[in-house]
């Protein structure tokens, strides 16, 4: 099953640690109109915001705002938050797509943390492959997890700026090959509209 889009590659630990690094977007200035340059911010007919088709899929996306991060998912994906912070913040979140063979998941305190929500089962999940990048005092650790029972594979990307003390996770679960090859672009651009808010 081909994961490359899934695969950390160098340049992602550089983009990794401008995200972690930068937190150069207030929470107020989270919108619709600034999360993207490759979205466009239109009022949808129920009354809420969404944002328009991208460039490769037909997929509308809704802005998810927690207290340190924000980022745009599936319009009619269930969203369901899991680790809180000290002040009762979502550090982590699951959004489940409506026929629920797959899923994604961010992971964002504050600072930093453990993401524990998210590291293998090893009751009903077996660890399938695990590679560590690390340049300029960023690593990136990209986990691929398979249920025992072949009804689901998941990856995560855990990255870690240690000079700043910042932590960011992603998640993405599937349960099959054309579940991976339908939300698999949707996946990427959830990834690349995620903004740090200034603390």
């Amino acid at each position: 099953m081909n994961l490359v889009r899934c695969s950390v590659r160098l340049s992602a630990v550089m983009f990794f640690a401008a995200i972690l690094l930068s937190g150069n977007l207030s929470a107020s200035s989270f919108s619709v109109d600034s999360i993207s340059a490759q979205a466009k911010a239109k009022k949808s007919k129920k009354g809420g915001s969404s944002v328009s088709k991208s460039a490769k899929d037909s997929i509308e996306y809704e802005a998810y705002r927690g207290m340190w991060y924000g980022l745009y998912f599936p319009l009619g994906w269930l969203v369901r938050p899991s680790l809180r912070g000290n002040r009762g913040e979502d550090d982590s979140v699951f959004f489940t797509a409506p026929d629920s063979t797959a899923e994604f998941y961010v992971y964002c305190p504050r600072y930093s943390g453990k993401p524990t929500d998210i590291e293998v089962n090893h009751a009903t999940e077996e660890q399938i492959s695990q590679t560590i990048e690390e340049k300029e005092g960023v690593r990136i650790r990209t986990v691929r997890i398979k249920a025992k029972d072949d009804s689901y594979t998941r990856v995560f990307e855990d990255t870690v700026a240690f000079i700043a003390g910042r932590r960011l996770v992603f998640g993405f679960k599937f349960h099959d090959a054309s579940a991976l090859k339908k939300y698999d672009p949707v996946y990427v651009y959830f990834k690349s509209s995620f903004r740090k808010f200034v603390d």
